[in-house]
């Protein structure tokens, strides 16, 4: 989230650029970025990532007392808001202007959200989550409060008269809002000294731009509101230029709302909603380590348990076979040779501690533990295992 302002040098080098016509992602000046747009497994969850630029939008709803002006109508309530504790960036202009755009174009039918005239009526609310700011924020935030809108579900109610019965999903589905058109904001940056116009701009293009034209179009192709940020004179042709561009991009992005929820509808049917976890998760390039190691003093007895573990992870296995010599090399060194006329059925191996004396015979060893010439063993302690005299010593830990 670069929300530092910039130096002269990227002014002066966006600026170049547009003299050129040119764009430093390498888009055209009429394309757009790449758009995702994923639901959780809540109703009304959605986030929605335009390029850089990410958004998360979740619609809940309420009871609610209506206004005194419009009785019989719900309340439609948009909020956004950066995440972070950084106060730089104020989110009061994408709040008015959404509100005016889905307000004042009357998409949702507020009326149908009438519980109980002049008593009760549902709140609906949007609260916008800007996770990232990469450029045409504007435009990200309609795109996920559109999305969000048409995905959401809300309880049935029934009243009675006397009270109002609100029925869990588990009673009875819980109904889709009613929407009667889709609007959707497409925005624009204008240098007007270089007579260039881009759609879609990033965040150094709308920093150096001369202005910021955001236009409202539905799926229908119906103008909704327009909102101009700057000091460009624009005329007449502009204007109708972008309109028809507008209105194009929204009817493309309508269809690609209802093709994402109508997939998130089947995977509900399937039982295969694994929610915005997994997508993040994907997306991200932080991974953790396998082992993370403990910064700071140690107490003993986490090195005890660590010792102890690297002592089990790190024992060998040996083979014992035909003339073969093994030995402890501790305080003595003892001996049990294998005889080469004969196999013998097992082997003595040798505990050295459990010794009294450090000088005494083989016979006086005392035997700890017996095991087979052809079954693998794993060494605890340290031992000396050679093929011969003259053979090389190999150690063992």
């Amino acid at each position: 989230m670069n929300l530092n302002p910039l130096s002269d040098c990227e002014k002066g080098f966006v600026l170049e650029a547009a003299s050129q016509k040119t764009r430093l992602d390498g888009r055209k000046r009429n394309d757009y970025r790449s758009l995702k747009i994923e639901f959780g497994l809540d109703w009304g969850s959605c986030l929605v990532s335009l390029g850089s630029t990410r958004v998360f939008a979740q619609v809940s709803c309420e009871i609610y007392q209506p206004n005194n002006s419009r009785p019989n109508e719900g309340v439609l309530q948009i909020s956004a808001e950066l995440v972070g504790d950084n106060k730089l960036a104020d989110l009061t202009k994408i709040n008015q202007v959404l509100e005016r755009f889905y307000k004042d174009s009357k998409c949702i039918d507020l009326e149908a959200l009438c519980i109980v005239a002049e008593e009760k009526v549902w709140k609906i609310k949007v609260d916008l989550s800007v996770l990232n700011m990469d450029g045409n924020t504007l435009g990200c935030c309609s795109i996920s409060t559109l999305a969000a809108l048409m995905h959401f579900r809300y309880p049935d109610v029934v009243s009675t008269g006397e009270k109002v019965i609100i029925f869990s999903s588990s009673e009875r589905d819980p109904i889709p809002l009613s929407l009667h058109h889709y609007p959707v904001v497409t925005s624009f940056a204008i240098f007007e000294k270089n007579d260039f116009i881009i759609l879609d701009p990033s965040f150094l293009e709308e920093k150096v731009c001369d202005s910021k034209l955001s236009i409202c179009f539905n799926n229908h192709r119906e103008l909704c509101g327009v909102d101009i940020e700057g000091c460009a004179c624009l005329s007449q042709e502009l204007l109708m230029n972008c309109s028809n561009q507008a209105s194009i991009v929204a009817i493309a992005l309508v269809d690609k709302i209802k093709s994402k929820i109508k997939d998130d509808l089947e995977k509900r049917f399937k039982k295969l909603m694994q929610g915005l976890e997994p997508k993040i998760a994907d997306e991200s390039d932080l991974k953790l380590p396998e082992k993370l190691e403990i910064i700071g003093p140690k107490n003993v007895e986490i090195e005890k348990e660590e010792i102890e573990e690297k002592m089990e992870v790190e024992q060998n296995v040996v083979k014992v076979a035909v003339d073969t010599t093994i030995a402890t090399c501790r305080e003595s060194i003892k001996k049990i040779s294998v005889l080469k006329d004969s196999i013998p059925n097992d082997l003595v191996i040798i505990d050295t501690e459990s010794s009294e004396s450090t000088e005494s015979d083989e016979d006086d060893v005392e035997v700890v533990k017996q095991y087979n010439l052809t079954d693998s063993r794993p060494v605890i302690g340290k031992y000396v295992v050679s093929d011969g005299e003259e053979s090389d010593t190999i150690v063992l830990d």
